[in-house]
């Protein structure tokens, strides 16, 4: 599967490499296709198998193809930017940042199934996804109100990422292994879930699948 308008895409830019191609430029259509090769892997949409148990959190993001991976997994209270909007006063939270290479899946899904009660987009810079980019990239917040508690998604903006793509607006319900949206290109996502509630079930390193991945489960 692929996200929706890749393959009129593809299509009109296969037409255009035609072109060069034809009058005998064939370095220039060699560019051309490795490119529209890039695209539909890049916006690729697989079906996922989401796990059936109880009282668990899954991945919203991918970190599986060569630097991708979960790179952070830290507690954090509501001083941390935009926890205000996730976690209740002096509440702790547990935040767990996997980052997506360009060749990773970049399709986000809901960690759990539940109401989409905020989202909050902040303009930022672009600067490359690794370390500390909490404060200064382009990023977007969507909470989901579950029977468990409230669950936080950050999509953060890269360095080749340029746009971040939002499928839910506030009231929405979703079921877990749902889209939520995408970050077009190099990024990282973040998730936020209750200290006090919820166990972790992976390690910085893990490359986790979305949808897939428990990530967290209840104590």
């Amino acid at each position: 599967m692929f996200v929706k308008g890749t393959f009129k895409k593809a299509s009109i830019l296969f037409t255009l490499s035609l072109l060069p191609f034809v009058f005998g430029y064939f370095l220039i259509s060699f560019i051309l296709f490795s490119f529209i090769a890039f695209l539909m892997q890049f916006f690729r949409d697989p079906n996922r198998n989401v796990p059936a148990d109880k009282g668990i959190v899954v991945a919203p993001a991918d970190g599986r193809i060569l630097k991708g991976k979960i790179d952070r997994i830290e507690q954090v209270d509501s001083d941390y930017p935009l926890m205000e909007y996730v976690l209740e006063e002096n509440e702790k939270g547990i935040l767990i940042s996997t980052f997506m290479s360009p060749f990773d899946v970049h399709v986000n899904r809901a960690p759990i199934s539940g109401k989409v009660v905020k989202t909050k987009y902040c303009p930022g810079k672009f600067k490359v996804a690794f370390g500390d980019v909490k404060t200064e990239n382009e990023k977007n917040l969507i909470v989901i109100k579950s029977e468990y508690g409230r669950i936080g998604v950050i999509q953060i903006a890269g360095f080749v990422a340029r746009r971040i793509v939002q499928y839910v607006e506030v009231g929405d319900e979703v079921n877990i292994g749902s889209r939520l949206g995408m970050i077009r290109f190099g990024s990282r996502v973040d998730l936020i879930v209750p200290a006090k509630k919820f166990k972790v079930m992976v390690e910085v390193g893990g490359k986790p699948k979305a949808g897939e991945t428990i990530m967290v489960a209840l104590k």
